[in-house]
């Protein structure tokens, strides 16, 4: 079977969907399946090359709206792959549209796995989603011969996916098991980036609004006992950083980016990971993932998607923006060393439902079905 994903940003750019399409096509491509990947142009990197044995085509944006390459060439591009299945991500306007709409007049079958509605931070982003839902993006599902959504709390919750949710499969996102896991060697990486001897509460990710690191930040104010960490970059440094600065704050430490192979160390020395997301922006939480994994506990917010990864016996919960809530939570679990043993032990035993290799057999199993049905 030769399958075809469609996404606007593929490695060396790396992120939660990149991460995604690389471990189900490697998993694919053990059982024979041929990978192509149609994305973006990137500066330095050819029109085709092979990347961990997968093909990858890129046509040249000939603009950006909210960081969305806008690419003309994207469907004469995907016609010339002799696809099986076409199999796009989103939604993202101007790629996932165009696949499943390509797909659809060509006869093709495919499969539309539906990471998040369309919004953006801005009120004009905001405006351009609430229109892209409402006019394009159900349109999109409508076409699409099968949908994966990553959390069944997400679909239910969805203003777009709660009205096919007939021809949906939930199929979470995964994890690399052997990578993060609670018995890696840490090494030197205290003394690496500088930390601590003390607790460490840490968070992974870019600095963007939906992230709401501000609230994370804030409620370090009322933890005497923990240093929060804080691996990652983004539009948003400034102004957090400035927070730091203006609360005083002596407990807050940037590390600026973190490279891949250190992640896992990071997250094992850590004693609490948090997720503090403030929107449907953050539909699974793959960071959480990576710690649960390692046998750290988790406090996240209660949002559709997370709450569906972040159990009670495996982690904590509080309302997005509640710095009160969130500082409690930590300090609840930085004063009880049993409790934060308990829940991290849960943690990496509810990761382990996550493995790649199920994970590829259940998308497989959603492929199978859609070319039966035709």
């Amino acid at each position: 079977m030769h399958i075809c994903y469609c996404y606007h940003v593929f490695y060396p750019i790396k992120g939660g969907v990149e991460e995604n399409i690389i471990n189900i096509s490697q998993e694919l491509m053990k059982r024979g399946h041929e990978v192509t990947v149609v994305t973006s142009d990137i500066p330095d990197r050819p029109k085709k090359e092979i990347i961990h044995g997968i093909k990858v085509m890129r046509t040249k944006p000939l603009f950006s709206i909210f960081k969305t390459p806008i690419m003309p060439n994207y469907k004469e591009l995907l016609s010339t792959v002799d696809a099986d299945i076409i199999h796009a991500h989103g939604t993202i306007p101007n790629v996932s549209d165009v696949a499943i709409f390509y797909a659809a007049k060509n006869n093709i079958p495919s499969v539309l796995t539906y990471h998040f509605d369309g919004n953006a931070d801005s009120i004009i982003g905001s405006f351009f989603g609430e229109f892209y839902n409402r006019f394009i993006n159900r349109k999109v599902v409508s076409k699409a011969d099968k949908i994966i959504a990553t959390s069944k709390s997400y679909a239910e919750t969805s203003m777009v996916l709660n009205d096919f949710l007939g021809k949906i499969e939930i199929i979470p996102n995964g994890v690399d098991l052997n990578r993060f896991n609670p018995e890696i060697e840490v090494g030197n990486i205290r003394e690496k980036y500088n930390l601590p001897n003390g607790n460490i509460v840490l968070y992974v990710g870019r600095f963007v609004k939906y992230k709401g690191v501000e609230y994370l930040i804030r409620a370090m104010k009322y933890v005497e006992h923990g240093t929060l960490v804080i691996a990652g970059k983004g539009k948003l440094e400034r102004r957090l950083k400035q927070i730091v600065r203006d609360e005083k704050l002596k407990n807050v430490k940037f590390l600026g980016y973190v490279p891949d192979e250190d992640l896992p160390k990071l997250y094992r020395v850590s004693d609490v990971y948090v997720l503090p997301s403030i929107t449907r922006g953050e539909n699974f939480g793959i960071s959480a993932l990576e710690a649960m994994a390692c046998g750290i506990p988790v406090i996240a917010s209660d949002l559709p998607g997370v709450n569906w990864l972040v159990r009670d016996y495996c982690g904590m919960k509080v309302k997005p923006k509640d710095v009160l809530g969130l500082s409690e939570k930590i300090n609840e679990l930085l004063s009880n060393d049993a409790l934060r043993s308990e829940i991290g032990k849960n943690a990496r035993k509810n990761a382990e439902e996550y493995n790649w290799e199920d994970i590829s057999k259940k998308v497989m199993d959603v492929y199978e079905e859609v070319l039966s049905s035709r």
